[in-house]
């Protein structure tokens, strides 16, 4: 009976040792709550973070991945003016080139168009868009004509990438 006895007491001791540290783990996790949520909360910032990352990298990437089917060398102004306006002449003068992204650089160059259709300038800003690489205007200065319809003088800046580097 004795051997009953101590083995009983034995048992309740492991199932009161069981109990306690059960307790404590429970009390111990309890108070992790704050700490893990806080965690969890900056690994979703993170995430987040990472997320726009990427996008902007994935749109990038796609922006380079276009620009590098382009010629390296933007179709010239003066051709793509014989090409859309015939005998028609302009002057142009660069302005700026400068790096912008590793292997292109920024190209700004400087036009006058003298006497012409509004129409007609409309056309030509419309064939250097479709250029590759494109043609953006950046600046415009329009001076009136007396005959409707036409202008004295087109000062514009337009501006194009270029390859400088493999």
């Amino acid at each position: 009976m004795e051997k009953n006895n101590s083995t009983l007491i034995l048992l309740w001791s492991l199932a009161g040792l069981s109990l306690a540290t059960g307790l404590l783990l429970t009390l111990r996790s309890l108070n992790a709550i704050p700490r893990t949520t806080e965690l969890w909360e900056r690994k979703a910032e993170d995430i987040k973070a990472l997320t726009v990352l990427q996008t902007r990298a994935s749109r990038n990437r796609a922006i380079l991945d276009r620009y590098s089917r382009y010629p390296a060398v933007p179709v010239s102004l003066e051709s793509l003016t014989q090409t859309t306006l015939p005998g028609r002449t302009l002057i142009t003068r660069a302005t700026e080139s400068r790096p912008c992204v590793p292997g292109w650089s920024l190209r700004k160059v400087s036009v006058d168009l003298n006497d012409i259709e509004g129409e007609d300038l409309g056309k030509w800003l419309a064939a250097g868009a479709q250029a590759s690489p494109p043609w953006a205007l950046v600046e415009c200065t329009l001076t009136a004509a007396s005959t409707p319809g036409r202008l004295a003088r087109a000062t514009l800046v337009m501006e194009t990438v270029e390859r400088t580097g493999p």
